[in-house]
């Protein structure tokens, strides 16, 4: 496992950008399966995407081809110039990234994408929210891309992992965090921190919040509890928000309908085994303010 403690965080916005970024070229094949905001799956769209380093240290080419069943290939091409795209994508030395919104706006869409990434397969997840006239946004659609990394010497299994059960998440998980500010001031690296607790009727889940930092003495420790809306979602008893149980266990945290001046966490968990896994989570104020975004890697206690 990566240990953020050992890195140079301090060139982690400039330099090592591209390093991180190269942890991505290959081709990877996999498939976007849209799920509604009730949580149904209702397409999965075949893709492969190809990015290469065209030009060292200067330039890199995105290739995305995505082939409906029955229907004709659509690709989009993309440039990358050296160092990256940030702040607007973010890189972690793990080769995970994010990109969204900087600022919501009421009346536009808002959304945002995320990508962890171990050895050759990558899990990205993309929401999407409605604008509304009252300044609220609704969620329109989540989309889930796992892929692995094509290659002529063998790939690994395509089978897809079932959906993610709450008994994967129970317990009590332990790990570093390292938290990229929207300012690009510098890095911090932290402990995290995160319970499960109860039973197919309830859930309790506490955590150490993104807002914590290492000059702090003492973690904050936020309990939230959930109750079961159906076998994939579990709503929020005091807020807006639901976690979601997807294929290849994973899971998320969505807002069917994410109030005007409210703050947001948008998470993304993929659990690697029983005893292992990765988050990363992107924050906004309650002005709409994008402030950072955290990767936890974190292994079952």
């Amino acid at each position: 496992m990566t240990h953020f403690n050992d890195i140079a965080i301090e060139h982690l916005w400039d330099a090592e950008q591209w390093s991180y970024i190269r942890k991505n070229v290959g081709e990877w094949r996999g498939a976007f399966m849209q799920f509604s905001p009730m949580a149904h799956q209702v397409s999965e769209t075949p893709s492969v995407l190809t990015l290469k380093e065209d030009r060292p240290n200067q330039h890199m080419t995105l290739v995305l081809k995505r082939t409906p069943p029955g229907k004709t290939t659509h690709t989009l091409e993309r440039d990358l110039g050296y160092p990256g795209a940030i702040p607007y994508v973010c890189f972690f030395p793990t080769g995970a990234f994010s990109q969204g919104a900087m600022q919501r706006y009421p009346c536009s869409s808002f959304g945002a994408e995320f990508s962890l990434l171990s050895d050759h397969r990558r899990m990205r997840l993309v929401q999407l929210y409605k604008g509304s006239a009252s300044g609220d946004h609704i969620l329109d659609y989540v989309t889930l891309i796992p892929e692995y990394r094509f290659s002529d010497q063998g790939t690994p299994s395509e089978t897809m992992p079932p959906v993610l059960t709450i008994d994967t998440l129970l317990g009590e998980w332990r790990g570093e965090c390292l938290y990229l500010p929207a300012t690009m001031e510098t890095p911090q690296v932290s402990t995290s921190y995160w319970q499960a607790q109860g039973s197919k009727q309830e859930l309790i889940l506490s955590f150490t919040p993104d807002d914590n930092r290492p000059d702090q003495k003492t973690p904050k420790t936020v309990p939230q509890r959930f109750t079961p809306v159906d076998q994939q979602r579990w709503q929020a008893v005091e807020q807006s928000l639901q976690l979601w149980l997807l294929p290849g266990n994973v899971s998320c945290t969505v807002y069917p309908q994410l109030p005007k001046h409210y703050g947001a966490q948008i998470e993304l968990c993929w659990y690697l085994s029983t005893h292992q896994r990765q988050r990363i989570v992107r924050d906004y104020d309650d002005t709409g303010n994008w402030l950072g975004t955290s990767l936890m890697l974190e292994a079952r206690v």
